[in-house]
């Protein structure tokens, strides 16, 4: 009876094999992987060019001597937590835009209708080949083995895209929040870069009627810690969905198939 069973379940995994086989991915998969690529090097685009803002900015000395008191400030410098954690956080997008790059390739290579007809042929056969009996278990058990190991194969990249997608959206809240943050910072940051002679003296004069020095260097602080923040998120975020799911599912994927090989 068990035997009748495993059997039965055995021809069942085979059709569905046959199915999925004929199923593209590349459609549906390859749009939602598109649409995490743009999000991923518009997030990349806006560390790029806040690094490049602050970079300038750390260059800026401002010498307050028509107050009278002849100090020399640096606001470049409280930003130089925030302008390290955006240059690692702009090497994690290069390898999610590796990793999506990659993604993109072996979907395609999925995809090839000879690979998916070959695919679906060979399951055939080993159904065939069960239903005929005439082959020994062991050899019946190895084919069916790997029709089982090159179907999850294939199915590893799809259900990984669709996982990270469906993982991005629903994080896209928070994100657009993070991403709002950092692009506030870089306007506070382009702000007080001077641009020459003429414009030092009216950011002077502006400073000098409307904002206190002390004040002013607290509000840079203040974004600069609200930017670290933000850029932490997001690099927690884009190494969970680019790196660590697609890593955790080819795990599951090279387990299953461990277990599948032992048997």
């Amino acid at each position: 009876m068990n035997y009748h069973r495993s059997q039965v379940a055995a021809v069942v995994l085979l059709l569905v094999s046959v199915g999925l086989a004929l199923l593209p991915f590349e459609s549906s998969a390859g749009t939602q992987l598109s649409q995490m690529l743009k999000v991923t090097l518009t997030v990349y685009a806006l560390a790029r060019g806040l690094n490049a803002v602050i970079s300038v900015a750390q260059g800026t000395e401002l010498s307050i001597e028509p107050m009278g008191v002849g100090l020399t400030l640096t606001p470049g410098q409280i930003l130089d937590p925030l302008n390290d954690l955006i240059e690692q956080f702009s090497g994690v997008l290069l390898m999610a835009s590796a990793s999506l790059g990659i993604q993109k390739i072996l979907l395609s290579m999925g995809d090839i209708a000879l690979v998916r007809w070959g695919l679906a042929g060979f399951a055939v056969i080993v159904l065939l080949l069960m239903l005929w009996q005439k082959l020994p278990d062991r050899w019946s058990s190895r084919l069916f083995n790997m029709v089982l190991i090159l179907t999850l194969l294939r199915l590893a990249i799809p259900v990984t895209i669709l996982a990270s997608n469906q993982l991005q959206l629903w994080l896209d809240h928070d994100r657009q929040e993070a991403i709002t943050v950092l692009q506030a910072t870089q306007q506070e940051v382009a702000a007080i870069q001077p641009n020459g002679d003429e414009s030092q003296s009216r950011w002077y004069q502006g400073l000098k009627e409307n904002l206190d020095i002390k004040t002013r260097l607290q509000t840079i602080q203040q974004k600069a810690e609200q930017g670290i923040n933000a850029a932490i998120y997001l690099l927690a975020e884009f190494v969970l969905i680019m790196l660590i799911l697609p890593i955790g599912f080819l795990f599951v994927a090279w387990r299953l198939i461990g277990k599948i090989t032992r048997q």
